[in-house]
């Protein structure tokens, strides 16, 4: 590929990378498509391992059931329930549910509090109704609890440890996504109720605090965002309802110690009547009890998978890449490869995002596909705009000379610039002259030479192409082909042999078709030669043209010159490089001007070439019209005086 042409491909790919990549700067500084980036990432759940130390005890449409009692259960109730899970071993014991109030029962009150002394473990909810930003100035705080409902008092001191049953739902879709990992009551932190519970388990007796880009509990770090949330990552156990113990199991006896054992022990309403459904990354249709969510919370951090943004930055760097890749591709590859790139990459960038989302890093997934899919159109357009154009041009420049499907490979196989440019090539050439042209002309009508000379060109031009020749000029009488270029093949010598017979055999046929018209008979003589030669598209100002020009098309009008009527004349290197030549004779001694080395010429016999040269007469078969070499044609082969230059082209 030439030079020139790779930088304008570099320079289009470039110019799309910069404006793909400004548009989706201003997207992700205006948060555009953020609900479409938070909804793809859902798809991606659940990626958390799960601890085996969370557990979960439902309050469930069974355990209402067998008391035909709604929720909130008396409080005797919950204090044998907390004394069955303190004596199956619960390490913690979680209380998602807020008793803000005494109940009606001042003793099962009291057989509450006592319990949950006894347990000794016991984390209870506190519920905040309000809350507003935490960021005041430039300070990083959590979240103000303006108002909360509080915890009984005796329960309260009852308890081990307080912590806040919020969880962020977002505002777009109400999905829940995250949960402050601490709120500001004005004197101090509390600590998320799933924190609380990670704290009681590994006996932090050090309050809540903050650190650059977390919340410090004790020598441990919970990362969060600015507000002190923390991203919720779903483990795949503790995002299925059924997973949970029953309560009334508990209650009865009937469930497996180990599953309570040691375990951090979540205890909510799981009754779908209940209320305390939410909507979940992994549950968006039949949605999830919350106190799921705060044991994937716990689960989050007793297994460290936490989740956390790669930054706008770094969206950019990759919608950068992935442009230049695909943009490349579009403009670098044929079409029907460059098409599959964009699935690929796409594919492998998804397969990217997922591996580095399993490792707890979330990756844009809107901007760099949607790069992918608007590079690949913008390169389609500036390919069409831009290359396209100029290979239409090269196209229609080529189709003139060469059959329409080799100008269209010549595109396809991204040829077409190099041809114009020019190469040395190995080709054989064809020059197929009129005998006794010049003397005939003088006798005929302007308008009888024009129909015979239009007729002859059309004829042999079509057989030509049709033996996937390159239609070089007309000189004069004189048609000039060339095989060979400017594709390269290795049959050259074969396919330029064979039309020079089919054009001897089209003489019968071509003189009625010419006396129908009102036109005399003609004959040809013909010369072929084989060799090297420099092709490229000549000219400069407003008058370019495709030729070829070297010894070899020096030689080959030479021996077209030599052929008498009916003759075919080539050259050894023609003949040698046929598999399976006609008859042939050598030709004897010939000078051929301008060409100072021997050269052995072979003459083709057919019975038709026969014919032809007993028809001229003696003396009449050298004819050559009196013309200089192939009708001006220079020593060095290139052609002067064309009637038609079939490479012309305006400036």
């Amino acid at each position: 590929m030439k030079r020139r042409v790779l930088i304008r491909r570099l320079l289009s790919v470039l110019l799309l990378t910069v404006v793909v990549t400004a548009v989706a700067w201003l997207g992700l500084s205006g948060n555009v498509f953020g609900g479409f980036q938070r909804r793809a990432t859902d798809a991606l759940f659940p990626g958390a391992p799960t601890d085996s130390r969370v557990a979960v005890v439902g309050i469930d449409r069974k355990s209402i059931n067998a008391f035909h009692e709604p929720l909130p259960w008396p409080r005797s109730r919950m204090a044998e329930l907390t004394d069955r899970l303190a004596a199956a071993g619960a390490k913690v014991i979680v209380y998602d549910l807020v008793f803000s109030q005494a109940s009606d029962n001042p003793t099962a009150d009291a057989e509450f509090a006592a319990a949950m002394k006894r347990a000794g473990n016991v984390v209870l909810g506190v519920g905040i109704t309000k809350t507003e930003p935490g960021l005041k100035g430039h300070a990083r705080r959590p979240p103000l609890a303006v108002e909360g409902t509080g915890v009984y008092a005796p329960f309260a001191a009852a308890a081990a440890r307080i912590g806040h049953v919020q969880v962020n739902q977002d505002p777009a879709d109400g999905v829940v996504r995250s949960v402050w990992m601490a709120v500001d009551t004005g004197k101090d932190y509390i600590p998320a109720l799933a924190l609380a519970a990670v704290m009681q388990l590994r006996g932090v007796d050090t309050p809540v605090f903050l650190r650059p880009g977390g919340v410090g509990v004790g020598n441990r770090f919970v990362p969060t965002t600015v507000d002190t949330s923390m991203v919720l990552n779903f483990s795949d156990e503790l995002s299925n309802p059924s997973s949970a113990i029953s309560a009334v199991d508990v209650l009865d006896g009937r469930f497996d110690k180990d599953k309570i054992n040691g375990k951090i022990v979540f205890v909510g309403a799981t009754d779908p009547l209940s209320g305390d459904l939410r909507l979940a990354p992994t549950n968006k249709s039949s949605r999830l009890p919350g106190v799921f969510l705060h044991a994937n919370a716990a689960n989050t951090v007793l297994t460290a998978a936490y989740l956390s943004d790669v930054g706008n930055s770094s969206t950019l760097l990759w919608v950068a890449l992935l442009t230049i890749i695909v943009g490349l591709a579009v403009l670098m590859l044929p079409f029907w490869i460059s098409w599959v790139v964009p699935f690929l990459v796409g594919s492998a960038y998804i397969v990217f995002v997922i591996w580095r989302f399993d490792n707890g890093t979330i990756y844009n997934l809107i901007y760099p596909l949607g790069a992918i899919a608007v590079a690949f159109i913008g390169a389609v357009v500036l390919k069409y705009f831009g290359e396209t154009r100029q290979r239409r041009r090269v196209t229609t420049l080529f189709s003139q000379y060469v059959p329409e499907a080799v100008a269209q490979r010549l595109v396809d196989e991204d040829r077409a610039e190099l041809a114009a440019e020019g190469q040395r090539l190995e080709m054989t050439v064809l020059f197929c002259d009129l005998r006794g042209f010049t003397a005939l002309s003088e006798s005929l009508s302007p308008a009888t030479v024009r129909v015979m000379l239009d007729h002859y060109y059309d004829r042999v031009t079509e057989l030509v192409l049709a033996m996937r020749g390159t239609l070089m000029k007309y000189v004069g009488d004189e048609v000039f082909a060339v095989w060979g270029a400017p594709i390269p093949t290795t049959d050259h010598p074969t396919q330029a042999l064979a039309c020079a017979m089919a054009i001897q055999e089209l003489t019968p046929q071509l003189n009625r078709e010419l006396l129908e018209r009102g036109a005399p008979e003609v004959a040809f003589g013909i010369g072929l030669n084989t060799g090297d030669a420099v092709a490229a598209h000549f000219g400069g100002g407003r008058r370019r043209q495709y030729d070829v020009v070297g010894d070899t098309v020096n030689v080959g009008a030479r021996l077209c010159s030599t052929a008498g009527r009916g003759e075919i004349i080539l050259s050894d290197q023609v003949l040698t490089r046929v598999a399976d030549p006609p008859p042939v004779e050598p030709v004897g001694p010939v000078e051929l001007k301008g060409v100072s080395r021997e050269l052995r010429l072979w003459r083709v016999v057919t019975s038709d070439s026969a014919k032809l040269s007993a028809s001229a007469g003696n003396g009449a078969g050298r004819e050559t019209d009196g013309e200089d070499v192939a009708g001006g044609t220079d020593t060095d082969g290139s052609a002067g005086g064309a009637r038609v230059g079939a490479g012309e082209a305006g400036g």
